[in-house]
């Protein structure tokens, strides 16, 4: 109740506010089942997800691809706003960068997104979705979509 009057959680950096008001900036790093290309458009389970995160909430979303280093030092700049791709909790850029809980575990490791740092808001909209989201749907349709076995 005290965090609620308090305003909280917050966005030090207004990441929430202005991917409502601007859209979704989103780094990709191409990694199947989770990001893929086909047929010159992004498929793969994490951009489906997205895809469903943004149309519930009436946002647009810009996608960039490009390596997990450069695309986690760009959203430490917060010139993106969230970077996906098969991205695990156990990463260096952990004292860097926010990560939503983990959301999948499998022998790669325990399955996030990675968000601005101290991004809370956002993060949690993000968490909330993820919670509700079809999960073994998505990965399904992504292994198929990106041609993973």
């Amino acid at each position: 109740m005290l965090g609620v009057a308090c305003g909280l959680p917050r966005d030090p950096q207004g990441t929430a506010a202005h991917v409502a008001a601007d859209g979704a900036r989103v780094g990709v790093v191409l990694q199947a089942p989770w990001a893929c290309e086909r047929d010159g458009r992004l498929a793969g389970a994490e951009v489906a997800l997205l895809r469903r995160f943004a149309r519930a909430r009436g946002i647009d979303m810009s996608f960039e691809t490009g390596g997990e280093t450069r695309l986690l030092a760009a959203l430490q700049r917060f010139e993106l706003d969230l970077v996906i791709g098969g991205l695990v909790e156990d990463n260096p850029w952990s004292d860097r960068v926010g990560f939503t809980r983990p959301y999948h575990e499998d022998g790669a490791g325990e399955h996030v997104l990675a968000v601005p740092p101290g991004e809370n808001a956002w993060t949690m909209q993000l968490e909330a979705f993820l919670a509700g989201a079809d999960l073994a749907g998505a990965l399904a349709r992504g292994a198929a979509e990106c041609g993973d076995p």
